[in-house]
C-alpha cells in the first residue's frame, strides 16, 4: 500500500511540474513574440470580427 501511494504522489508531482513548465514555455514564447516584433511592423489579423477590422490586412474591407 505504501509503495502505491508513494508512486502515485510522485507521478502527480511530475505531471504538475511538466504542466507548469509547459505553461511557462508558452507564456515565454508569447511574450517574446510580443516584445521582439519590430515597432514598424504592422499588426495584421485574419479575424472577420468588425472590432478587429482596423488590424485587417485587407484594405478593401476597411473602407
Amino acid at each position: 500500500m505504501e509503495k502505491d501511494r508513494k508512486r502515485r504522489s510522485t507521478l502527480e508531482q511530475e505531471v504538475i511540474i511538466v504542466t507548469t513548465l509547459l505553461y511557462l514555455l508558452i507564456c515565454g514564447a508569447i511574450l517574446a513574440i510580443h516584445y521582439l516584433q519590430p515597432a514598424s511592423q504592422p499588426t495584421i489579423t485574419s479575424s472577420p470580427s468588425p472590432s478587429q477590422s482596423h488590424f485587417s490586412g485587407d484594405k478593401a474591407k476597411q473602407k
